[in-house]
């Protein structure tokens, strides 16, 4: 009984080693519903589920219920599973709280809970899971298995996306298949789109560059590193095209600047981290950054580059008097970012 990665986990769940109790949760929503449902799959036959599969949504949760379906036997059939989808600690009293833990405390052997997370925050906001929450994890990997499900590399996701689009009876080379993950920002329910999308299109030839350019949905944080990039390239053409598609995309000022600052901060790590001879992961441990941002801190080692660090830094000089332009001027939110692209564009040392 552990917490366990995805990996791990499913080399259980293929030799069929089941816990009592499962906790999945993270940022990853697609293999959290993926594991969960085969997971149930695995417990309950089709024919059984009428009997032997319960399901509970976690907001206002009846404990006393819960507790007495825990306590329930199978119908012909070896397992009672009990789902229970998006319980919120954090909304539960202390005496609730200690009751749920009571109750998991003795599971029978024929019962199998699965606590699974798709649309709240047990994080708070925060890095890792609020006090309660991180209570109920605790707790289930001393009796279970807990998994947090993270966001994928492009480079982990490459794979998975070859297959899908092999399946879909089409090709697609590992350089653009990490591309779609980019572009869809290592989401799998919005890559799993994009890949439907493609494979009708290419209609079981080689899916290109241009094929990705021309259909997939460019998200916000991708076209701000764009933008970022060819600021840093002093394209100005191409970065003010850029600003435009983000403001089609209805994005706020606020966000935007927000956006074109982060890339801006990853450079400047990146091109002292290059003075000193660090490396990539240096600075995602040292910074604290997540797995899905690899190939963002990656890139920005490659393009510090192409600008000296005084030139950065006065390009985040230029975002931080954007910043308190945003905040505090009547003026169009629109024509104080352009100001600010054209000047940091301009400003060649």
């Amino acid at each position: 009984m552990s917490a366990l990665n995805s990996t791990e986990l499913a080399k259980k769940l293929k030799k069929e080693e089941y816990s009592s109790v499962y906790y999945f949760y993270g940022k990853d929503i697609m293999s959290i519903e993926q594991y969960t449902k085969r997971l149930v799959q695995k417990l309950v036959s089709d024919d059984d589920v009428i009997y032997n599969l319960h399901k509970f949504i976690g907001k206002n949760m009846d404990l006393s219920t819960f507790a007495d379906t825990v306590e329930a036997l199978p119908v012909f059939a070896p397992y009672v599973c009990i789902t229970v989808n998006d319980l919120n600690a954090e909304e539960l009293n202390s005496e609730e709280l200690n009751y749920l833990l009571k109750i998991l405390e003795d599971v029978p052997d024929t019962t199998v809970i699965i606590f699974y997370n798709t649309a709240i925050d047990i994080y708070g906001g925060k890095k890792f899971p609020t006090a309660k929450n991180k209570k109920i994890i605790d707790f289930i990997s001393k009796k279970g298995d807990t998994c947090e499900f993270s966001i994928k590399t492009p480079a982990e996701l490459s794979k998975t996306i070859i297959s899908s689009v092999e399946k879909g009876g089409c090709s697609i080379s590992k350089q653009n298949a990490e591309y779609i993950a980019e572009l869809c920002l290592s989401d799998q329910i919005m890559i799993s789109g994009e890949i439907a999308k493609l494979t009708s299109y290419a209609m079981g030839r080689e899916i290109t560059k241009e094929d990705i350019d021309s259909l997939v949905s460019r998200q916000f944080n991708s076209n701000a590193f764009d933008l970022s990039k060819a600021v840093v390239s002093f394209n100005k053409r191409r970065a003010l095209a850029l600003l435009d598609e983000l403001f089609y995309q209805r994005a706020e000022p606020i966000a935007v600047l927000a956006a074109i600052t982060m890339s801006f901060m990853d450079m400047y790590r990146a091109s002292l981290a290059v003075v000193r001879g660090f490396y990539p992961t240096d600075v995602m441990s040292d910074f604290g950054y997540k797995a899905n941002r690899k190939f963002a801190v990656e890139y920005a080692f490659r393009d510090c580059r192409k600008i000296n660090i005084r030139h950065l830094r006065k390009c985040i000089k230029i975002l931080a008097d954007t910043d308190s332009e945003l905040k505090s001027s009547k003026t169009d939110g629109r024509i104080i970012l352009e100001k600010a692209i054209v000047e940091m564009v301009s400003e060649k040392d």
